[in-house]
């Protein structure tokens, strides 16, 4: 099973409550988001409960971000994430 890495994130909520993540700070680095590619709720397993997986786009990098029904939002430590993470200098 994958760990949870909680991460700050900055989003906007447009006027019909749609929540877009524009950046996450991971590893006291802060990555700006290009593009959020996909959006889709989801159950999650794992944990229990529902939440919202984003598919985001860090420079030429792809992660998946998730926002839990408590509203938290975290990534989950893999390869990915790592690449990411070092697309940054992370």
């Amino acid at each position: 099973m994958k760990d949870r890495l909680y991460v700050r994130v900055c989003a906007r909520a447009d006027e019909h409550g749609v929540i877009t993540p524009e950046a996450f700070t991971l590893n006291g680095h802060t990555l700006p988001i290009t593009r959020v590619v996909e959006r889709r709720e989801t159950r999650q397993t794992k944990y229990g409960g529902q939440g919202t997986r984003y598919l985001v786009r860090v420079g030429q990098n792809q992660a998946c971000l998730y926002r839990d029904d408590d509203r938290r939002w975290y990534v989950e430590d893999n390869e990915d994430v790592r690449q990411v993470s070092h697309f940054n200098g992370g």
